[in-house]
């Protein structure tokens, strides 16, 4: 059976599809098969694309994301979803306040990964310098490999 995992953020074009495309590749690598990953944002619009810096570094770690287009969450999305991590609180807020019954299955994917509830949030890089942007890529990479291995465990 199928387990779909969904990643959110505030516009879907920054973390939640670094998030996105680093569980993917490491799916692949570990050669996990029935996990369909996707993301969206609590504020997007289709017009957002992914561009400079962002653009730049996900070229560099071989992560095509030349014809994503943000995507709002929906309800339909949050029901299918066996697991939902989010950057932030506000997020959760939001997921949960669209199907409270997603509560239970939505988590703070810095909190999820690290085991500690203290400075959660994943902040937001857009307009920030590109190093900023790298810096969030490696958070995120060593979270998604700690959620990988227990999706992997069981």
């Amino acid at each position: 059976m199928n387990k779909n995992i969904l990643f959110i953020c505030t516009g879907n074009t920054c973390r939640s599809v670094m998030a996105e495309h680093i569980l993917k590749q490491l799916l692949k690598q570990e050669k996990i098969n029935g996990i369909n990953v996707s993301s969206a944002g609590t504020a997007a619009f289709p017009h957002y694309r992914i561009y400079g810096a962002l653009k730049k570094i996900m070229d560099e770690e071989k992560m095509d994301v030349s014809s994503h287009v943000a995507t709002q969450v929906t309800e339909k999305m949050i029901e299918d979803a066996d697991m939902i991590f989010v950057m932030k609180r506000p997020h959760r807020d939001v997921i949960t306040g669209m199907v409270p019954s997603a509560a239970e299955r939505t988590f703070l994917l810095k909190q999820f990964a690290t085991g500690n509830g203290d400075d959660a949030d994943i902040p937001d890089p857009i307009g920030q310098p590109e190093e900023v942007y790298r810096r969030v890529m490696e958070e995120l990479k060593e979270y998604i490999k700690r959620i990988t291995a227990k999706i992997k465990g069981g």
